[in-house]
């Protein structure tokens, strides 16, 4: 891994219920450079020309999976194949990669960004009962019922995200694999950022500039 410490992309995959995007816009905020989660999807939208409802839809979704989420007017929606949905995604983590130092979350971009030299992938996880009980709380719903719905939601997102990157959530694709039931949104942003600057062998120049104000 060879980085550029003031350009370089970050990639964060990420389990359900992990909270991996809230932590990667923490760290975005340390680091000062944006970070993108659904933006990706928007920013597919207008590169592919595929309706961002449908991009929304098949997020983290097999195409079979998102086939009976039903549009605004009640008709089935009409679902391009699986790989039209990837492709697009792939291609805004590369537009948006190439604007500048940026945090992508999900939506295939380790894999689409893959042999870069600048690159830093990172993996964000968490405990099965951690997470359920995080959603849970969120939701305000039965806990058992949490526990099935998860269950069903991993191997929908497992199964998308595994159909291009066949080391997705296997450690040895990643530089960082980060377990989020240790330690709170902060703590494991500032965790990352150590990583980042060991990695680096210095702060960043935006956390210099930062310092200086």
């Amino acid at each position: 891994m060879k980085l550029n410490k003031d350009n370089m992309i970050i990639t964060a995959d990420t389990e359900i219920g992990a909270d991996g995007e809230a932590i990667a816009r923490a760290l975005a905020e340390m680091l000062h450079i944006p970070c993108y989660g659904e933006e990706i999807l928007d920013k597919a939208a207008e590169l592919s020309g595929i309706p961002a409802k449908q991009l929304h839809r098949y997020d983290g979704r097999t195409v079979r999976a998102a086939y009976d989420l039903l549009a605004d007017d009640d008709t089935p929606l009409k679902l391009r194949p699986a790989a039209d949905f990837v492709a697009a995604q792939m291609a805004a983590c590369r537009s948006l990669a190439e604007q500048g130092p940026c945090i992508l979350v999900d939506r295939h971009a380790s894999k689409a960004l893959e042999g870069r030299e600048d690159l830093v992938r990172i993996y964000i996880h968490a405990d099965f009962e951690d997470r359920a009980a995080r959603l849970s709380k969120e939701k305000g719903a039965d806990l058992e019922e949490t526990r099935r719905s998860l269950r069903r939601a991993d191997r929908a997102w497992r199964s998308c995200y595994r159909g291009s990157h066949k080391g997705w959530g296997e450690a040895d694709s990643y530089d960082l694999s980060i377990n989020a039931s240790d330690a709170d949104v902060p703590t494991l942003a500032g965790t990352i950022l150590g990583f980042l600057n060991t990695v680096t062998g210095t702060e960043t120049a935006r956390q210099q500039e930062r310092k200086a104000v």
